[in-house]
């Protein structure tokens, strides 16, 4: 059998690039460097595709990290600090997703793609967290990483993958206050949710942190395991 192609999303944003001011599609080289890693092809996927025939040609797909997500998916007003939205790309990655859960295919969210599901699935979030009570000190944002340990559920699906405890990067402002229908199955030292997982999904997880930039492979190879079936 081959190696699972894995669709990975993309960012729209605009840049000098050839010529100034140029909408360019972006996504960091860690997401597909740690895809081929763990043994599988990766595909960028640009905003906009038909999502059916492109699930069609997929075995897995992660949803990446990226900008805000617009509030009023939630039902609220922006927050001062929530300035780079994008409810173009917001419609199109929800439709992915809902696809993707309606086809059970193999799914990875990070980040934005974390926050994204839970609002999918009826959730919403903090939209400032060192603004937000109890979490004032949760992490770095604003362009800055910090490190902080996050305790995982060992009956979960994703503490199957990294035990009991593992070690998360924060790089973010925003955070998911609540998940919706999903299984909460990590939270950091704060309290705020880490980790999701979907009941009766064979394979999806979800992370605020970038598993991604802090080499944590076994991620990689359990979604790459479960394209494969």
């Amino acid at each position: 059998m081959g190696a699972p192609v894995i669709g990975v999303t993309t960012s729209v944003n605009v840049r000098d690039y050839e010529t100034p001011e140029q909408a360019v599609v972006m996504l960091p080289a860690n997401y597909p460097r740690a895809i081929r890693k763990a043994g599988g092809i990766p595909v960028l996927l640009a905003e906009g595709d038909d999502v059916e025939t492109l699930l069609d040609r997929l075995d897995g797909i992660v949803i990446a990290g990226g900008r805000d997500i617009d509030p009023s998916r939630y039902g609220q007003q922006p927050h001062e600090r929530t300035t780079d939205t994008r409810p173009e790309q917001d419609r199109w990655e929800s439709a992915l997703i809902a696809a993707a859960i309606e086809r059970d295919l193999p799914m990875l969210c990070v980040c934005r793609g974390h926050q994204l599901l839970s609002v999918e699935r009826g959730g919403r979030l903090y939209q400032h967290l060192p603004e937000t009570p109890g979490h004032e000190n949760h992490g770095a944002t604003g362009g800055e990483w910090s490190d902080h340990p996050v305790d995982i559920d060992p009956d979960s699906k994703l503490g199957s993958i990294l035990g009991n405890r593992t070690s998360g990067n924060s790089g973010h402002h925003q955070g998911v206050a609540d998940a919706g229908d999903l299984t909460v199955v990590a939270r950091t030292e704060d309290g705020l949710i880490e980790a999701v997982e979907l009941p009766g999904a064979s394979f999806l997880l979800s992370m605020q942190w970038h598993p991604e930039m802090v080499d944590q492979t076994k991620v990689f190879e359990a979604l790459i395991e479960a394209a494969r079936v």
